[in-house]
């Protein structure tokens, strides 16, 4: 890359990041075009999930490099609001190109939008709207506005209730520990027959658990089990490196299936005594055991992975023990249905604990992976939404209506700052209304009669106006009346995370072509811009052992 300098690296900096804002500006909003994306291996994604979009997109200019970090920022931190963001960043800096134009310094520019963002804080307090945590209604209205524009209207309600029932198995005291919460997405399958369950879902296709029962009939389902965990292996223990047994004579062989038997049976005897129905054990079990125990009537599930097996203590109550010589039945849990099921090709086993377990799963359907893995990352943004909503108990109108009520607000705080910065904080409000203007555009409605309508009816005092892009049509009305809510966090950060973006950029006057030298690899700044949402633990596919390797 070139060095540039002066107004040169100005220009090319804005028109980077305005040509990323523009390429996803369409997908904004419940109306929003899909996007189309081939990869250089012909995998092909349809989509108009933002934070999908710019995380499969190969971005080589680092300006828009810049907004893409801030915009996986927004999506980590608050779970929505990405494209909002980068459409907010690509505004500010068109005006930002516009104000340098007529001779306003870069630094003035940084200063008033600096100002503007301050004041922006301060009256989304004002526009705030209590929400009760208890009320399930108003948490599906905020999770339909989260997901909205994803699916048709009856996949948006259905899902809602399915992502609120979710969050609501987890909630304790108003606190949403999201680390409590799976998600597994097995396709070949329509989105209704997502469900919720009141546990833990196995995917045993991806996971190291398995079932080892060697009799063919054994049950598929177990009611009212009893489940006892072993964190260790039920095998006969040998030396360390010892790897043969050395038998002289027939009664050393006799001896040694004695011995054999003996601690077999010690095993069998313990799990057993205990009462239990399913037994799972973080490492091997021998096949010896695995007969006996089917012999019981119990259920062996080995290579348990570490993270699941703590989640099937969250969801069973049972205690994991060291070795099987600590069980008892104190140490055992109870799952109100423990089921082996097959959905498609995929084969999982579902622990249901039963209402009150501090573990949910929400298992995830959708007709192709592609698809089932969409959905599964626009559900993710929907647990944070919810989340954000019952820990602070407050959200905004959305549609657009929040964003041209700070615009207003914006226009009569301006003439209280004296210099320059006025026309920085005028420009500010400018672009907070490119939210609604593209709404409007992608509702097919005319977004300069939009702009003026929303404005004339907020000058009137109606703050809640907004536009409600329903299924049948669009038109503008009072968003919180329609449903139309959003946390109020998500519309602050993502109006912080644009300024900051735009701030920087707008102060930078030139760009340098450096070259690395050798001893700086191992140090470079490069960003992977894959991100999960914070709190959610995403499923590790390998065994426990192989993490940090």
């Amino acid at each position: 890359m070139q060095g540039l300098d002066g107004r040169d690296a100005q220009a090319d900096n804005i028109a980077a990041a305005r040509a990323l804002s523009e390429a996803v500006k369409t997908t904004l909003g419940p109306k929003g075009l899909d996007k189309l994306l081939v990869s250089s291996d012909g995998t092909i994604v349809v989509t108009n999930d933002g934070a999908s979009i710019v995380d499969r997109m190969e971005i080589v200019h680092p300006a828009a490099d810049s907004i893409v970090d801030v915009a996986a920022q927004q999506d980590s931190q608050v779970g929505d609001g990405t494209t909002s963001t980068i459409v907010l960043a690509g505004a500010l800096l068109a005006e930002a190109e516009s104000l340098l134009e007529t001779g306003l310094h870069q630094t003035t520019i940084a200063r008033g939008y600096t100002l503007a963002a301050d004041r922006v804080r301060e009256t989304l307090s004002e526009l705030a709207i209590s929400v009760d945590p208890d009320d399930d209604e108003q948490l599906r209205a905020v999770a339909r506005t989260a997901i909205t524009g994803k699916w048709d209207r009856e996949a948006s309600e259905f899902l809602a209730e399915k992502t609120v029932a979710a969050v609501r198995a987890i909630e304790r005291d108003e606190v949403v520990d999201l680390k409590r919460l799976t998600r597994k997405v097995i396709p070949g399958s329509s989105y209704y027959e997502t469900e919720v369950v009141d546990g833990l879902v196995i995917d045993m296709d991806s996971s190291s658990t398995t079932p080892v029962s060697p009799d063919p009939d054994s049950p598929d389902t177990f009611e009212d089990a009893t489940v006892a965990l072993i964190d260790d292996q039920l095998t006969i223990e040998t030396a360390s490196g010892q790897g043969t047994v050395s038998l002289e004579s027939p009664d050393d062989r006799h001896e040694f299936r004695k011995y054999e038997r003996e601690v077999y049976d010690r095993y069998v005897g313990r799990i057993t005594d205990a009462g239990t129905d399913v037994v799972f054990c973080q490492k091997s079990i021998d096949d010896t055991v695995r007969h006996l125990l089917a012999k019981a009537g119990v259920l062996a599930v080995e290579r348990t992975r570490q993270d699941e097996l703590e989640k099937l203590g969250r969801s069973t109550g049972a205690t994991p023990v060291g070795t099987v010589d600590d069980l008892t039945d104190a140490d055992t849990g109870v799952a109100h249905r423990v089921e082996r099921r097959d959905l498609g090709a995929t084969e999982v086993a579902i622990v249901d604990g039963g209402p009150g377990v501090d573990q949910a799963s929400l298992l995830l359907r959708g007709g192709t992976q592609q698809v089932a893995d969409e959905a599964k990352r626009v559900v993710d943004g929907c647990f944070h939404v919810l989340s954000r909503t019952i820990g602070e108990g407050v959200v905004v109108p959305g549609g657009g209506a929040t964003e041209v009520a700070l615009a207003q607000d914006l226009r009569e705080y301006e003439t209280d700052v004296s210099g320059r910065e006025q026309l920085a904080i005028e420009s500010f409000a400018d672009a907070l209304e490119e939210i609604p203007r593209t709404l409007a555009a992608s509702g097919g409605l005319d977004p300069i009669d939009t702009i003026v309508e929303l404005r004339a009816s907020h000058h009137d005092g109606e703050q809640t106006t907004g536009l409600r892009l329903e299924s049948e049509s669009a038109r503008i009305g009072d968003v919180v009346e329609a449903g139309v809510l959003q946390p109020s966090a998500v519309t602050e950060r993502a109006i912080a995370s644009a300024t900051e973006a735009a701030n920087l950029l707008v102060r930078v006057d030139e760009v340098v072509a450096v070259t690395r030298k050798d001893d700086d690899h191992g140090h470079d700044h490069d960003h992977d811009h894959s991100h999960g949402h914070g709190g959610v633990v995403e499923g590790t596919d390998g065994y426990p052992w192989a993490l940090g390797h």
